[in-house]
């Protein structure tokens, strides 16, 4: 690159240290600046803490005002604010473009688009409610055609996704697959806790079916007797999986709130499930492996390619039926199988590190297509 800095903006709802969809545009925020970028941030609900911890970063903040309720209205505002942005920042950058993590289809870069058809074949399949905001499941809809059509280039996380829009018309030439990448410096084995000194089984999720909040309470209703010395922690935000906690009636389960730093909690724990539903990748899986901690996912979760041996844990598949037994099965051989002494955690986080240098990650995919959009358009 020229000693110059290109420029690029990043479009966003919302960005805070927690939540997947943020925490890989922070990733790949940092991944831009230190290949030279200078970051164009349009955002309209940045958590207080974002600038500060950005703050060494090479960005420019453009607050977009919208609203949060109803959605729909709050998305069409966004994308007519942002696009007023884009437009000014164009006179001075003209080769400027515009990367999006969600469905905003102003964007020529899109990362991380889900499939709506495989999200509602997901909601019928497990006896999930039909969404009742026709007007919010039209914008969606649209949002999700136009990104299609009018993106560049799009990254997907989940191989699944990936092939149903090549099979609904979208070039195959346009659409990559790519992994969400975990820092494992930062996630890495406290070997000052192996787990066979933990106390604690770990799932994290808000949405109590599409996460599987309710099938983990119902297989640790089979499993909490044999496991006298471990508890069930369920960290969560919102008050819907708090109800189903509170009509388990269940002991040993612990209830926490999201926070910025999730080491806290995976550093206490034993093993790790991701029972979802739904996933458009699931960092979870990812990020227990690092620290070195076994993991039990459904096969509805992309990362669960990862889980390739008894050691990294067990994947089981979720049909709609008798899920729960099918998890506390999985859980029980994880658990008496699955060694825990300091140099097998050690080797779940190679796994990681291997893993990733043999796959396409979204902060290197981005850098790459970012480059080769930007030489193409200046040629």
């Amino acid at each position: 690159m020229s000693t110059s800095p290109q420029h690029i903006a990043i479009l966003l709802n919302s960005l805070s240290p927690t939540g997947g969809i943020e925490r890989d545009a922070t990733k790949c925020i940092e991944a831009l600046a230190s290949d030279g970028w200078h970051i164009h941030l349009l955002v309209s609900f940045p958590h207080p803490d974002m600038p500060q911890l950005l703050s060494h970063l090479p960005v420019t903040w453009h607050k977009i005002t919208t609203l949060k309720r109803p959605p729909s209205i709050g998305q069409m505002i966004f994308i007519h604010q942002a696009q007023k942005v884009l437009n000014q920042l164009r006179i001075k950058y003209p080769h400027m473009h515009a990367v999006t993590f969600e469905n905003h289809p102003i964007a020529s870069i899109v990362v991380g688009c889900n499939s709506r058809r495989l999200w509602h074949q997901a909601r019928k399949k497990f006896g999930m409610k039909a969404n009742f905001r026709p007007v919010w499941e039209w914008w969606n809809t649209r949002a999700e055609r136009l990104c299609l059509q009018n993106a560049q280039k799009l990254a997907i996380y989940s191989k699944t996704a990936r092939q149903d829009f090549i099979d609904h018309g979208v070039p195959e030439d346009r659409i990559d697959r790519i992994i969400i990448p975990v820092n494992t410096d930062y996630f890495s084995p406290n070997l000052e806790m192996p787990l066979c000194e933990r106390k604690e089984i770990l799932i994290i999720g808000t949405n109590p079916k599409l996460k599987g909040i309710d099938i983990a309470l119902q297989a640790w209703e089979t499993l909490h007797q044999q496991y006298p010395e471990l508890s069930l922690r369920m960290v969560f935000r919102g008050q819907k999986s708090a109800a189903y906690i509170k009509r388990a009636k269940l002991p040993r389960v612990i209830a926490s709130p999201l926070i910025d730093d999730p080491r806290e909690y995976y550093n206490k724990a034993r093993l790790v499930i991701a029972p979802s539903a739904y996933e458009s990748w699931g960092n979870i899986i990812t990020e227990s492996l690092a620290l070195g901690i076994p993991v039990v996912a459904s096969a509805q979760v992309p990362s669960s390619e990862v889980i390739q041996s008894q050691e990294h844990g067990q994947v089981f598949n979720r049909v709609g039926h008798h899920d729960h037994l099918s998890l506390a099965n999985a859980m029980q051989n994880t658990l008496q199988t699955s060694a825990t002494d300091i140099q097998s955690m050690q080797s779940r986080h190679q796994h990681i590190v291997a893993f990733q240098s043999q796959h396409l990650t979204s902060t290197k995919w981005l850098c790459t297509v970012a480059q080769h959009i930007l030489k193409e358009e200046v040629i």
